[in-house]
């Protein structure tokens, strides 16, 4: 029996193993990449598409569109001219309902100066807001944001929030919580005046 010269062991399977770390840890690595470009480009779209931004005091909310109750788009800026209440509501929120007969006797003290009490729902259809509105004797506009998509961009997430826009249509007051018929009068009385 003749024995043959072995070659030494040549190590290929780490080498391949190491290659094919180096690649898919790459690939991985370019995946997430393309990954978070396609989010910021999605977002970037996002924002020109909807050109509404959280409010800012001294900024316009010019952008802003509503939906009636009957699905209809309502532009803020056809209230140009008059102070604008927004106040964003659900009627599940216990603050929301209690602060809404002061907000009706507030926009109607303040008739005379124009101003004029915008309600957007926020979550739920327009079958529940038009029912609470009706069951409880408010009678000012009410709009909604069933998917909560308006309060998004807005930022909004806590509730009841009021935004007084000027006759300028420039943000004058956010407000966050409970408005009391007190804190209404000082902190919204200052910005009705022609």
């Amino acid at each position: 029996m003749t024995l043959l010269p072995t070659s030494p062991p040549v190590n290929r399977p780490a080498q391949q193993r190491n290659t094919a770390n180096h690649w898919a840890a790459t690939l991985i690595a370019a995946g997430i990449t393309l990954l978070l470009i396609a989010g910021v480009l999605i977002a970037w779209q996002d924002a020109l598409n909807n050109p509404v931004q959280p409010p800012q005091r001294g900024k316009s909310l010019d952008a802003l569109v509503l939906t009636d109750l009957q699905g209809r788009a309502v532009p803020l800026h056809q209230y140009t001219g008059k102070p604008a209440l927004l106040n964003i509501w659900a009627s599940w929120c216990p603050p929301c309902r209690q602060e809404m007969p002061d907000l009706q006797a507030y926009a109607q003290k303040h008739a005379d100066q124009n101003l004029v009490l915008l309600a957007i729902n926020a979550g739920e259809s327009s079958q529940t807001a038009a029912a609470y509105m009706q069951q409880n004797g408010l009678t000012f506009p009410t709009f909604i944001d069933p998917q909560e998509k308006l309060m998004d961009a807005l930022a909004i997430h806590d509730y009841p929030t009021s935004i007084l826009v000027g006759r300028d249509g420039l943000v004058k007051v956010i407000h966050v919580g409970l408005f009391t018929p007190q804190a209404l009068e000082a902190e919204l009385t200052p910005f009705l005046k022609p």
